[in-house]
Order: C-alpha cells, then sequence, then structure tokens
C-alpha cells in the first residue's frame, strides 16, 4: 500500500501570532495527519533563515530559527506569563517584520527565565563546534551593526576561541545560547509525538550557505575565496529553457578537496545535528554533491546572469562513501531535479537513494506511463519550488502540450473525472500520483485545499515574496 504524506513548512501553519511554530498547532496538524492515514509530514529547512527569509539561504547551517518557538509552550513551561501571549490579524501570508517585533520580547524573556534554571555553559560546551563561532557571529554582527564579516576589522574577520572568551559572558550571547536551547526543547517533544503516531518527519538540508553565516566566516578555508573574504566564485545553475541567463544563487562555492582532507567534517556535523529530530533527510541540489555549476566573479565582481559557469566535479564517491560509513543511506532522499547527467544517475542509483519525481514536468513531451514510475522515488504533485496545481494549470495557454496529454490521460485512465478544469486539477493530480508506480507520494498542502498561485511558496530566481504562504484556518 502506497505512503503518503503532506508537505507544509513549520511557518505555515495556522496560529494567532503571525506565523506557524512548534506548539499546540503542529501537534494538531500531526493528529489531522494521522486521523488522514498519512505517514509523512515533510517540512523546509529549520535554519535561521538569511537573506529575504529564505530557508535555504540559512545565516547558520546548524542554528535554528528562533521565530519558530511557541509562545504557548513557553507560557506552558513557566518561561513567559499568559500576559505576554498576543494575537495578530490571520492572514495567508507571514510579516516577517512584524512577526520578529512582537516575538522578540517573549524569547528574550522566556532566555532570561531559562538561564536561571539550567547551566547553559553546559549546553554550549556541548555543542561547541557550532554553537560558540555562532554565538561570536551574533555579537559582532550586533556590535558593528551589520552581518558583513568581510567587512569587519581584520581582527574580527576570523573566528577564533579567543574571541569567544571575549564575548560569552554577553547578554546577547547567553540568551542566543538559551533560545536555541529551548528550540531544540520544543523540536524534540514535537518529534516525540509524531512518532508516537507512527509519523515521519522528513526534513531537508540545503547544500549551500549564505554568504553572510557564521560558517563561512568560521571556516573561510573551506570556501572559494580570496585572503580578504571575497567571493572568487559562486553557486548557480545553468540556461534552460526555463531561464535564459540561468539562475545566479551567489552562495560561495566550496572547496571539495579540502572538505575531502577534513573527512567532509562540515557535512558529518550538520546531518548529524538535524538528524536528531528528523526521520528522513532530502539533499538539497543532489546534483551539486556529484559536480556543480561554478560561476566565477571575474574582477571580484558578482556577475548578473550564471550564463559564463562551468561545470566543476565534486568529491562524490569519498563523499557518499563517508556518509554511508557514518550514517547509512536509509534516511536520505535525493533532490535529484534538474540537470542529471550519468555520473548523477549513476551515484544515485548505486547508492540506492530515492529520488523525486514531480507530476508537473511530467506531461510535457508525452502522456506518461504514470503506472511503470520506478517504486523507489518519491512523487509529488509539486514542490514548495513549484506553483500550486490549480496555478500551474491555470498558466498552461491553451495549446499546451502538457495541457492536451493531460486531457488524453484522462480520458484514459481518469474518465469518473471528466476533463480537468480549473475546479478538479489539484485532486486529478493527487490521483495520478496515487494511481503511480511509486510506494510514495508527497502532497502540498496547498493541492489538498486546491489553492491558486496566490499560495505558491516560492518562485526560483526570485528574492521578492517567498516563503510567506501560510494557512488561515486549520484543516
Amino acid at each position: 500500500m502506497k505512503q503518503s504524506g503532506i508537505l507544509l513548512h513549520i511557518t505555515s501553519l495556522s496560529t494567532q501570532y503571525g506565523i506557524g511554530d512548534l506548539g499546540p498547532a503542529a501537534y494538531r496538524f500531526a493528529d489531522y495527519l494521522a486521523k488522514q492515514g498519512h505517514h509523512i509530514w515533510q517540512i523546509l529547512p529549520l535554519n535561521v533563515c538569511g537573506y529575504k527569509d529564505s530557508p535555504y539561504n540559512p545565516i547558520s547551517a546548524f542554528a535554528f530559527n528562533p521565530l519558530l518557538i511557541s509562545p504557548e509552550l513557553l507560557c506552558r513551561d513557566g518561561l513567559i506569563p499568559q500576559s505576554m501571549l498576543y494575537q495578530i490579524e490571520t492572514n495567508s501570508t507571514v510579516d516577517y517584520t512584524e512577526v520578529a517585533r512582537r516575538k522578540q520580547p517573549l524569547l528574550r524573556l522566556a532566555a532570561q527565565n531559562y538561564l536561571k534554571k539550567h547551566d547553559i555553559a553546559q549546553y554550549i560546551e556541548a555543542n561547541a563546534w557550532h554553537l560558540k563561532p555562532y554565538l561570536c557571529y551574533l555579537y559582532l554582527s550586533d556590535f558593528h551593526d551589520n552581518e558583513r564579516w568581510y567587512e569587519w576589522p581584520e581582527e574580527h574577520r576570523r573566528y577564533s576561541d579567543e574571541l569567544f572568551e571575549k564575548c560569552q559572558q554577553t547578554t546577547l550571547v547567553l540568551e542566543a545560547a538559551a533560545i536555541q536551547a529551548i528550540f531544540e526543547d520544543q523540536m524534540r517533544r514535537l518529534r516525540e509525538h509524531l512518532s508516537g503516531l507512527g509519523i515521519k518527519l522528513f526534513g531537508d538540508l540545503p547544500l549551500y550557505l549564505s554568504y553572510e553565516s557564521a560558517e563561512l566566516w568560521a571556516h573561510q578555508e573551506l570556501f572559494d575565496l580570496d585572503h580578504k573574504g571575497r567571493r572568487l566564485s559562486v553557486a548557480g545553475v545553468p540556461p534552460d529553457a526555463f531561464s535564459e541567463s540561468g539562475q545566479l544563487w551567489g552562495n560561495p562555492i566550496y572547496k571539495w578537496d579540502l572538505l575531502r582532507e577534513q573527512g567532509f567534517e562540515l557535512f558529518i556535523r550538520r546531518f548529524r545535528h538535524v538528524l536528531k529530530y528528523l526521520d528522513l533527510l532530502r539533499l538539497d541540489h543532489f546534483i551539486g554533491y556529484v559536480n556543480f555549476w561554478r560561476v566565477p566573479c571575474i574582477d571580484l565582481k558578482v556577475p548578473e546572469s550564471a550564463a559564463n559557469g562551468s561545470w566543476v566535479k565534486a568529491q562524490p564517491d569519498d563523499f557518499f562513501d563517508t556518509i554511508v560509513e557514518t550514517f547509512g543511506i536509509d534516511r536520505f532522499i535525493a533532490e535529484d531535479l534538474g540537470i542529471l547527467n550519468d555520473d548523477v544517475c549513476s551515484i544515485r542509483d548505486t547508492l540506492g537513494l530515492p529520488g523525486m519525481i514531480v507530476l508537473h514536468f511530467c506531461f510535457e513531451e508525452s502522456v506518461p506511463d504514470v503506472h511503470s514510475f520506478p517504486s523507489d522515488r518519491i512523487i509529488y504533485t509539486g514542490t514548495h519550488d513549484n506553483n500550486t496545481s490549480r496555478g500551474w494549470w491555470n498558466a498552461l495557454e491553451s495549446e499546451s502540450l502538457s495541457k492536451k496529454h493531460l486531457e488524453e490521460y484522462c480520458r484514459i485512465y481518469l474518465p469518473e473525472y471528466g476533463p480537468p478544469t480549473t475546479d478538479n486539477i489539484a485532486q486529478i493530480m493527487i490521483e495520478i500520483a496515487r494511481l503511480s508506480g511509486c510506494e510514495r507520494m508527497i502532497i502540498p498542502m496547498q493541492d489538498l485545499l486546491n489553492l491558486d498561485e496566490s499560495a505558491r511558496m516560492n518562485l526560483p530566481g526570485t528574492a521578492l515574496g517567498n516563503w510567506k504562504w501560510r494557512m488561515t484556518q486549520e484543516p
């Protein structure tokens, strides 16, 4: 019997606080999943977000997003009084600025009360490898009034334990550490609830890190930077049918040879950190672990287009040998969308890594034999990077081959639904996923709700207006 799941990021849950969180709404959604017979809840990365609130451009590869902490659980745990609970008018988007303004006073008080009850030094030492650089980075960002570490004075431009010692007893550092500890406690309890319901939590891990991030600052030697920390190249993807100039992400490129010399420690620690709370982990941009699109920064200037890049091979054999030896392979999923060459496919298949199929892409060339799709793939109607199914259908031209092929598929296999329309397209796509040969299917919550393009989570290649959609009420 096919396993099914729902894709819904924590931020998209319906709460009175302007953003979804790890509190009661998450528990009720978990109960809803179990009642509906689903087995998987897929979310996006939980990292503290960087530029334009993107979870795929984090300012730390390890630190969790404080805005996901539940005020209600803080109150139940005695860390804030009930009088501090507030309400932001419910709407279908997250206003991150307003959420931060309203939630930060609660988080500060909760952190102060947490510090009275717990030995935060012990927590910091237990997580020293990643937490000390992050806390020091926060302190110096505040001290210099910006996060652009490459513009800081020379004495602050690289992390050292001596730097941390100078700031470790400051209020900012102690409170930030407490907030991370509180997040982990709330996350652990939610994971236990999900496990009790038999639901697997399926998370995501970005391949690249933000230029303005704690890890870039602390481990500059692992990235393609000059001696002053300036980018020599950046990541992206080449031009294709959807973009004449490709996608220029701007993230610094890894030096995979140096990562290998260090036993891929950065990734080993990243995986271990999130797998404490996740049952499954999607390797975002899996292609980049095999070969990556490198766009040079001529004269240290980031180009406006990704067109002048080139493919460079990473260290996939040694990397995945290390990953398999450390973790096994059963908990990983390959996000293998995009330009697949023989090396990418060979490594994925040799490892036995499940890949992904997105139905929106399957009708472009012909009527697909959906029933024969590989059983080990996970099938989606769409992902967080796609339009909703209703929005996708509405955007298709009347003469679109995708539209014609989908209409033909429905005549043959789903005559009981009639021809696809705006009103039934989401249900049709869900049913096609169910009929596929794939053993697991994931449906975005927007498709279950049959929402239009206004509910899209992300439009790749655009910096503004993304990551904001949320439910206005619980299902």
